[in-house]
């Protein structure tokens, strides 16, 4: 499967460590992002994509998607989804953070 990178959204400009987060990113990691507002996303791999190069193969709910990188910002690819904002745009890129119910 290869990303069809044809954004309708604009980029939005990387964070300070968006870029350190992405490429510190390894499987079991969760994370979250500025226009991802539902469930973290766990890394399940690092794989080779002929057309954007370096992609991160993740999971949410049982459904795959990619994030990437193009020209200087970060995306996030959803090949279920056929809505026009995919790619949707990446800012804000961290580990989603546990919090314990006492």
């Amino acid at each position: 499967m290869t990303i069809s990178h044809e954004p309708s959204m604009d980029a939005r400009e990387p964070a300070d460590d968006d870029f350190e987060t992405f490429e510190q990113l390894e499987p079991g990691d969760e994370v979250k992002f500025f226009e991802w507002a539902v469930s973290p996303l766990t890394v399940v791999a690092r794989e080779d994509d002929e057309k954007v190069g370096e992609r991160i193969r993740v999971e949410a709910e049982g459904s795959e998607s990619f994030l990437y990188a193009v020209d200087g910002h970060l995306w996030h690819y959803s090949p279920e989804y056929e809505g026009e904002n995919n790619p949707f745009p990446v800012q804000n890129l961290t580990h989603a953070e546990e919090v314990e119910v006492e």
